[in-house]
C-alpha cells in the first residue's frame, strides 16, 4: 500500500491569530506570576519584621526611656508629701507629791565670770514618771568648794533659792536656778567676805535626804573695762598771738607839698 501524506498549504489566518493571542497570554501570566513571587512576598517579609504590635512598643517605651533631667526649680513638695515630723509626746500627768529621796539633782554652770554674781542651774528628775516637788531652801542645798575650803553654801544664803512648785519627771529634767554672789558667804550672807579668786572649783547640789551630785566648773577672771580719754590739743608756748586788724579802718595818706 502506498504512504498517506497530509496536504501541505498555507492555514487560515484566524489561526495564526489565535496562536499569537494564547503565546500572549501565557507570557503575561508568567511575568504576573514571577513579579507576585518576587516582589510581593518581598514586601509582605519586610512589613512583617519592621512592623510591630502597639502594646509591645509600649513596653519598650517603658522601660528603656532613659530618666528627663529637670531644668527648672523643683517645687516643693506638698505638704501630703512632706515627712512627718517627730510626734510629741504628752507628758505625764504628777499624781500627787515627790518624796525627797525621789529627787536626783544634777548641777550645770554655763558661765562663771570673776566679781559678779554666778547662775546655778539645778536640774531635777524624779524616779516617778511625774510628782509636784516644793523647792525651798528647806527641800534643796548647793555648796561651793575649792578643794578642803568650803567658800559658799545656800545654808547661809537662803534667799539665794527661791521659793516656787515645780512638776518633776522622769522623762524630763526641770531646770531650777540658784543665783551665787560670787563671794565667800558668812553666817549673815553679808558681802563683806572677799570675791572668789579665778580658778576651778566644785559646785555640790542635793535634795534633802537624798545623795548630792558634784560638778567641777572654773571661775575666769573679770572682765576688765579700759576707759580711753580723749586727749585735747594744747596750744604751744612759742606760737604768737594772732592779731586781727579792726574792721572799718580807715588809712589816711599825706598830701603832697606844692
Amino acid at each position: 500500500m502506498g504512504s498517506l501524506s497530509h496536504p501541505r498549504g498555507r492555514l487560515p489566518r484566524r489561526v495564526y491569530w489565535v496562536r499569537r493571542a494564547v503565546v500572549l497570554v501565557v507570557a503575561l501570566g508568567l511575568v504576573l506570576g514571577l513579579a507576585r513571587l518576587f516582589g510581593g512576598t518581598g514586601s509582605d517579609g519586610d512589613d512583617s519584621t519592621i512592623k510591630a504590635s502597639p502594646s509591645s512598643a509600649r513596653e519598650e517605651s517603658t522601660t528603656t526611656a532613659p530618666p528627663v533631667a529637670s531644668l527648672g526649680p523643683v517645687a516643693p513638695p506638698s505638704s501630703s508629701t512632706r515627712p512627718s515630723s517627730k510626734v510629741e509626746v504628752p507628758l505625764a500627768a504628777p499624781d500627787g507629791d515627790c518624796e525627797d529621796d525621789e529627787i536626783t539633782v544634777l548641777p550645770e554652770v554655763k558661765k562663771a565670770n570673776g566679781g559678779g554674781p554666778i547662775t546655778i542651774l539645778l536640774g531635777l528628775t524624779s524616779t516617778r514618771a511625774a510628782c509636784t516637788f516644793d523647792v525651798s531652801p528647806e527641800s534643796l542645798v548647793v555648796k561651793i568648794t575649792s578643794g578642803d575650803d568650803r567658800i559658799w553654801t545656800s545654808q547661809d544664803c537662803p534667799k539665794s533659792i527661791t521659793e516656787t512648785e515645780v512638776v518633776v519627771r522622769s522623762a524630763q529634767p526641770v531646770a531650777v536656778p540658784v543665783v551665787w554672789s560670787g563671794r565667800r558667804s558668812d553666817d549673815e550672807c553679808t558681802n563683806q567676805p572677799a570675791w572668789a579668786l579665778p580658778g576651778f572649783y566644785h559646785v555640790y547640789a542635793a535634795a534633802y535626804g537624798s545623795a548630792p551630785s558634784d560638778l567641777q566648773f572654773e571661775v575666769t577672771s573679770a572682765a576688765t573695762i579700759t576707759i580711753t580719754k580723749t586727749p585735747k590739743p594744747r596750744p604751744s608756748a612759742t606760737a604768737k598771738p594772732r592779731t586781727s586788724k579792726p574792721s572799718g579802718s580807715v588809712s589816711s595818706t599825706a598830701s603832697p607839698r606844692n
